[in-house]
């Protein structure tokens, strides 16, 4: 059978796509009688529903799970963004790593309740409370036309938008997936809208049946209750038990919840009915096989034959494997590709398994297996120079906050697909699929199997990627460049780095790499010119071989056991931001580091001897040789040494320590952690950890605590007398300059009489907040509690985030410590 065939089937499979990549990567399998089941489960008729919100975690995993698992129906969420605005609760990634790791534990999650996912061009470009907020970010067109082309291709019967399109949905890009949900229902079966998605990319005008709106958030009058209480008898837990683990997979997100067995629900409203015959949901809708369904639904016509392909498979006991001999690969290179098919079946099978990804063309092995045998074969697959795991949304710079897809055959997916696909071609026509992987037996835990990486040849990373330089200071500085080697042979040439004009330009430094896995580490001076200006300059590492090839980045890895690993490319570019800024003088700063968070290097870069405290140095240290002692970001929860021993941080600050703590969630305020009583704005966690509900000031919105998004709302001082605006650095009008996302969240709402508020800020058409920067004297000390975020701030080298907080960490009274 020619290759060609094999690329056909391919072409075929991919229906079940990234659904499928996760369970992919573990041990061969039939998936059992489970999955064979579930395949079952799908055949015979066509019911296709499209749930529609706007961030990972927003979907409704009841509804999606017990469509797919108990009703046989294909169901898909459509996000319209992948949460790169958002907070990390287990690893340091932000902005667009942050939006890779939601993106891959929203597959995770998929794999769990059987749903599929897609995405529009949207960045996450941090919370707002207007839908005109909203649009000032997104063009809303563009944004219509993503959630156009996904309702075309998926061709569901059934919308339900998770929001209402109203301001009762709060933060406004819910209101933008809400309006984008009911806009899309009509424009998608309109020919007259989008005709270019007919034209270049072959997706007809479809009309769908019916659009639902969810009710969990805005409840309506007449309600569509669907129980998820049952059981998967497949599986022996019910509906929404399945459900609770995978929104459990939001782990960044800290959605780990509980899952209980007994009756549940989920309720939707009926929002615009096409057939005539009311709320319940399946009502008037045409779920056959028919011959006039197939005719007008391809998507229903190749499913049907994925989901028997599968359920076969399954039953007849036919297992493809497809394992690499090394997990990071260059452009370019030879790798083994280990193809194995079991027959675990009672017949003899016949079929043609190749290897296909972009830019690779193996010719395919025709093989006859007999029941009970396993046949392997060994290929050798030639990479292309272009090859690259980069996903599809990431390889064009963004335009403010949107992705850039270019002509990418990816489009609205959630990566891209696999670097190296196995295809099994069977006679009678099933294929089967399956992501080749490396695999590796770890000692502790067995068998493990990674995702096949491209990475360059050499990676060249900086060691920071912003460089805070005094404007006073005229002494030479430190940057270390890392190179990494990523192939057997060996690389030699010379490393260099580029500095701003009227910089000391360093000599270049010659390296010799002979081995995989193998790094090597560069010390360059850094000097600047006699009279260095103010502002944010560009500073760029480049390594370049003998055979003239340059290398200037290297590949972030983000990984995690509820995840598969993915890369994303990092340019080896750093920002020197001089500023004129006065530091303290300072003995030593302990830090607790908090969730995602990077300000303890931010701080040490600028020179601030900072010392990370250990739960050992919490529970017993002597933290009276620390001038100050910052807790970082959601600490509170993300470090439980902090919680135990917060006596001991309180006693040091009466004891005449500086005690600073940046912004925390409802745990903090609620377990009374301050020295004194402070509030947080509305949430039904606050209201739990309380006992009620957090007082509403006009203009509050539905579970909104008191924050300000816009990163260009002004800030006014209280007491312009005040030592955290004047010592060591006078704070103006231009250091509320340059910000990044947001000025700050989770203010403080009330607080007692001991504390002082020292700025105000509030977002267009809200009011004056001033519970971002509290002060209070405790004891011979002082207590701080902040909801700046420096977390943002300092790590992009905002100056007049760093001028602040520099008079924070001045605030210690006089002699008050040893």
């Amino acid at each position: 059978m020619r290759i060609r065939s094999v690329v056909t089937a391919l072409l075929a499979a991919l229906v079940l796509g990234f659904v499928q990549a996760q369970a992919q990567l573990g041990p061969a399998s039939t998936g059992g009688a489970v999955v064979a089941e579930h395949a079952r489960r799908m055949l015979g008729h066509n019911k296709r529903v499209l749930v529609i919100g706007a961030h990972p975690d927003d979907e409704d995993t009841d509804l999606i799970t017990v469509l797919v698992r108990g009703e046989g129906a294909v169901a898909a969420y459509l996000s319209l963004n992948r949460g790169e605005g958002g907070q990390n609760l287990i690893g340091p990634e932000l902005g667009e790593a942050l939006g890779l790791l939601r993106t891959e534990e929203l597959l995770s999650a998929r794999t769990l309740d059987g749903g599929r996912q897609y995405f529009t061009r949207a960045y996450d470009f941090g919370y707002s409370k207007t839908l005109e907020d909203t649009w000032a970010h997104w063009p809303r067109d563009s944004i219509l036309k993503d959630v156009v082309r996904v309702i075309r291709e998926f061709q569901p019967q059934i919308i339900v938008s998770v929001f209402s399109g109203t301001a009762e949905d709060g933060h406004g890009q819910h209101q933008a997936a809400g309006w984008a949900a009911r806009e899309a229902f009509a424009a998608a079966a309109d020919s007259t809208r989008f005709p270019e998605l007919g034209t270049e990319e072959r997706l007809q005008p479809w009309r769908a049946a019916k659009l639902f709106r969810a009710t969990r958030f805005t409840p309506a009058a007449v309600m569509d209750t669907i129980q998820t209480g049952g059981l998967d008898p497949a599986v022996g837990q019910s509906y929404h038990q399945i459900a609770m683990a995978s929104r459990s997979r939001h782990r960044s997100q800290d959605m780990g919840t509980l899952q209980p067995p007994g009756p549940a629900s989920t309720r939707v409203a009926l929002v615009t009915d096409r057939t005539g015959q009311g709320s319940a949901f399946w009502a008037g809708i045409d779920t056959t096989l028919s011959a006039a369904v197939l005719a007008s639904s391809s998507a229903a016509w190749r499913d049907q034959r994925t989901f028997r392909a599968a359920a076969r498979a399954s039953e007849q006991g036919i297992i493809l494997d497809a394992v690499a001999s090394s997990a990071d690969l260059v452009p370019g290179q030879r790798v083994e590709v280990t193809l194995s098919l079991w027959n675990a079946g009672g017949s003899p099978l016949r079929a043609s398994v190749g290897v296909v990804g972009a830019g690779v063309t193996q010719a395919a092995n025709s093989l006859r297996v007999l029941p009970g045998a396993m046949a392997t074969v060994v290929d050798t697959i030639q990479l292309p120079a272009s090859a690259t795991t980069e996903p599809y949304f990431l390889r064009l710079p963004r335009r403010g906050a949107m992705y850039q897809w270019g002509s990418s055959p990816d489009r609205g997916a959630p990566a891209s697909p696999a670097l190296l696909t196995a295809v099994a071609v069977l006679d009678g026509g099933d294929s089967l699929k399956r992501e080749v992987s490396y695999r590796w037996a770890d000692p502790a835990y067995g068998e493990r199997r990674e995702r096949l990486l491209v990475l360059p040849r050499v990676g060249v990373r900086l060691d920071r990627s912003v460089v805070v330089w005094p404007l006073a200071s005229r002494e030479a500085r430190t940057i270390h460049v890392t190179l990494s080697h990523s192939t057997t042979d060996t690389t030699s040439g010379d490393v260099r780095l580029e500095v701003p004009a009227g910089w000391a330009s360093p000599s270049p430094q010659p390296f010799r790499l002979t081995r995989k896995g193998e790094e090597a580490s560069f010390s360059f001076a850094l000097v600047p010119p006699a009279s260095p200006a103010a502002g944010a300059f560009e500073v760029r590492a480049i390594a370049v071989a003998s055979t003239g090839e340059r290398y200037d980045e290297s590949i972030d890895i983000i990984g995690y056991p509820h995840i598969a690993r993915r890369g994303m490319s990092r340019p080896a570019v750093g920002t020197i931001q001089v500023m004129d800024i006065a530091v303290p003088p300072l003995r030593a700063v302990g830090y607790v580091r908090g969730a995602a968070d990077g300000v303890p290097e931010a701080l040490a870069g600028l020179g601030v001897p900072v010392v990370e405290l250990t739960t050992d140095s919490l529970a017993r240290g002597d933290l009276s040789k620390f001038d100050a002692v910052v807790i970082g970001s959601r600490a509170y929860e993300t470090v439980p040494a902090v919680k135990e021993f917060n006596a001991r941080l309180l006693a040091y600050a009466r004891a005449g320590g500086l005690l600073l703590v940046q912004y925390q969630q409802y745990e903090f305020f609620g377990g009374s952690f301050a020295p004194f009583p402070l509030t947080v704005g509305g949430s039904s966690l606050a209201s739990m950890l309380s006992g009620k509900a957090p007082a509403r000031k006009p203009g509050d919105r539905p579970d909104s605590h008191d924050r300000v998004t816009d990163e260009f709302a002004p800030v006014r001082i209280v007491d312009p007398s005040s030592p955290e605006v004047r010592t060591p650095n006078v704070i103006g009008p231009a250091d509320w300059d340059g910000w990044v996302q947001e000025r700050g969240l989770y203010f403080a709402r009330d607080w007692a009489p001991e504390y002082r508020a020292v700025l105000s800020m509030h977002d267009p058409g809200d009011l004056p907040l001033e519970g971002g920067l509290l002060v209070a004297p405790v004891g011979k000390g002082t207590y701080v509690y902040t909801g700046i975020a420096f977390f943002r701030e300092l790590p992009a080298g905002v100056p007049g985030a760093y001028r602040l907080f520099m008079n924070l960490l001045a605030l210690r009274p006089a002699g008050a410590l040893p």
